[in-house]
């Protein structure tokens, strides 16, 4: 029985956000938490205290908020995301996110201003 070699090379590289600067404008994170990679090589990130889903095209510099406020305030409306924890896409690239403390996961369609609750009550806990 033959079994692969793996290795880990400890000299990783950043590919999203800044190394100890947290920070909301475009090129930052704060509080990465969840992630989701597309077929496309598109990385989105559950921008936790930043209370957005950002999204990195291969090889970029900056993301682009796809889900939440670009300027990383949140709330409770549909357009806004509290304390988002993760995030998946669909096969038409739609976004599903647990939104945390707003108690509910949040489904975009691709390219929306807002989302819809498609589970739980905003702000109820059970």
């Amino acid at each position: 029985v033959s079994t692969p070699l793996l290795r880990w090379n400890p000299l990783g590289i950043t590919i999203a956000g800044t190394v100890g600067i947290p920070g909301a404008t475009a090129n930052q994170l704060n509080t990465p938490v969840g992630l989701f990679v597309d077929p496309f090589n598109t990385l989105y990130v559950a921008d936790w205290l930043n209370h957005r889903v950002q999204a990195w095209r291969m090889g970029a510099s900056n993301g682009s908020t796809v889900a939440g406020r670009a300027n990383g305030t949140g709330g409770m409306s549909l357009s806004e995301l509290q304390n988002p924890g993760d995030v998946a896409l669909d096969s038409n690239n739609n976004i599903y996110v647990t939104d945390v403390s707003n108690q509910r996961v949040q489904f975009w369609t691709n390219g929306a201003s807002s989302g819809i609750a498609v589970a739980g009550i905003t702000g109820k806990k059970s």
